[in-house]
């Protein structure tokens, strides 16, 4: 089994900045939810009423977290961003607009998704 940390950081409108992360661990899921570091809540209870304007994904073991989508509440994609290995390659913002809402949350690609 192989530990696969993703996090993305994300930037919104009013200047808020906020860590969203998981431990995907070779789930069975298809997709892991990342969680607010601060307070282990979802995207949509983290930052309801305001817009992601920019946003970064890192993540260990690079191929089997080929990316990080934000979900709106009834399952469709928003938009996805890629992510890195910091180790390896420098991280960059990727500009984004997601205005979020209640109910939306951001989710990993596991090994799952692209074995």
């Amino acid at each position: 089994m192989t530990n696969t940390y993703t996090a993305v950081m994300v930037t919104t409108a009013s200047g808020d900045n906020r860590i969203f992360a998981a431990d995907v661990t070779d789930s069975g899921s298809t997709y892991g939810e990342l969680t607010d570091v601060i307070t282990g809540n979802s995207l949509g209870d983290s930052l309801q009423g305001q817009t992601i304007i920019r946003a970064m994904g890192v993540c260990e073991n690079f191929l089997l977290s080929p990316g990080i989508l934000f979900i709106d509440n009834q399952n469709n994609v928003l938009t996805s961003v890629g992510v890195v290995q910091p180790e390896q390659i420098q991280p960059e913002w990727q500009n984004v607009s997601i205005p979020v809402r209640l109910n939306y949350t951001v989710k990993a690609l596991t090994s799952a998704s692209v074995a």
